[in-house]
């Protein structure tokens, strides 16, 4: 059994510590997807067992080996007969083939997020400018700020605050460049599951580790695209008062640095149980300067996981302060 402190097996080489993002980034192996929260939008956490859930443990040295990793609950085998040094040629090549296959079907409920990246691009350069204008001037009263800060060609996780279920809409849409954005599998339903399918989103099932999605992510993380999560995990007040492990595990396995993502008066303008915005709030979605997280020494140990999240809370609640602080200020001024 694992313990509690390790997110994979005791044989696995820890590696040295340094920034995420660079070729020596170590891997993790074996951790689960949890999803938790009532939010339209949630991320994914390490579980806090990986015994819990061991047909989800998957080994992650690189983003496109995550399906191909066998495990001792599924195959049958002991954990050595399913490494990688064991297998034969001909079993790896059947793994890899199967691999794929399975990654093009998906996992029950079908992800059908798994758009190709050049069919996001083209939706994201033609529909999201009017899509933005009337959501901005027409549905609510919403202003983006910091595009500078978005870099337009390298993996990157923008991570938000989380106050009401416009927040991932509105990352998405006011972002300039493509954002996938992990949704709960509950929303893929109706016009709203259509729509969700066509720009490419990614569904995480809610009830059980979900291995492909993860899987999903890291594949757009290591093609250098966009994901969107809100840390948080659910709808709350959207203090970043506590942050779910997942975004550390994306953005360590990920190697890519972490955009946060102000979203104010979104709880005002849209709170829970309402159906419609009120325009009379005015909204703003503020990006601030991505950073690099410090890869662990350790990154097995589930406590390394936790203070590398930690640190990615400390610095998405600064962004957070200081928007507010500098609204608060104009609105003085202004008075």
């Amino acid at each position: 059994m694992t313990s509690p402190d390790a997110v994979t097996s005791p044989d696995a080489p820890a590696s040295s510590a340094g920034p995420a993002g660079q070729s020596g980034a170590p891997a993790v192996d074996a951790a689960a997807v949890d999803t938790k929260g009532a939010g339209a939008v949630d991320t994914v956490s390490v579980a806090e067992e990986a015994a819990e859930a061991p047909a989800a443990q998957v080994a992650l040295a690189r983003p496109a080996e995550l399906a191909a990793q066998p495990t001792a609950s599924s195959s049958g085998t002991s954990p050595a007969a399913a490494s990688p040094a064991a297998a034969s040629p001909a079993a790896t090549a059947a793994a890899s083939t199967a691999a794929s296959r399975a990654g093009a079907r998906g996992t029950a409920p079908a992800h059908r997020g798994a758009a190709s990246k050049p069919f996001n691009d083209i939706t994201h350069r033609v529909l999201k400018p009017p899509v933005r204008w009337v959501l901005n001037h027409l549905v609510m009263s919403v202003t983006h700020e910091g595009w500078e800060n978005i870099p337009r060609d390298e993996p990157l996780i923008f991570a938000g605050n989380h106050s009401s279920w416009m927040d991932g809409p509105l990352v998405v849409i006011e972002a300039p460049r493509t954002v996938r954005c992990l949704v709960k599998s509950e929303m893929y339903k109706g016009i709203v599951g259509w729509w969700l399918t066509f720009v490419g989103q990614i569904p995480v099932d809610r009830g059980r580790p979900d291995r492909a999605a993860l899987h999903t992510a890291l594949d757009e993380l290591s093609r250098g695209g966009a994901i969107g999560v809100f840390p948080e995990g659910t709808r709350g007040s959207g203090e970043m008062a506590a942050v779910q492990h997942g975004i550390a595990y994306l953005a360590v396995h990920g190697r890519c640095r972490v955009l946060p993502v102000a979203c104010i008066n979104t709880g005002d303008a849209l709170p829970k149980g309402a159906r419609w915005p009120r325009r009379s709030v005015k909204c703003r979605v503020v990006f601030g300067e991505p950073f690099a997280v410090e890869v662990p020494a350790n990154p097995r140990s589930r406590r390394a996981l936790a203070a590398v999240a930690e640190d990615i809370r400390v610095r998405l609640a600064d962004h957070l302060t200081t928007v507010r602080a500098g609204a608060s200020g104009e609105s003085a001024a202004a008075e």
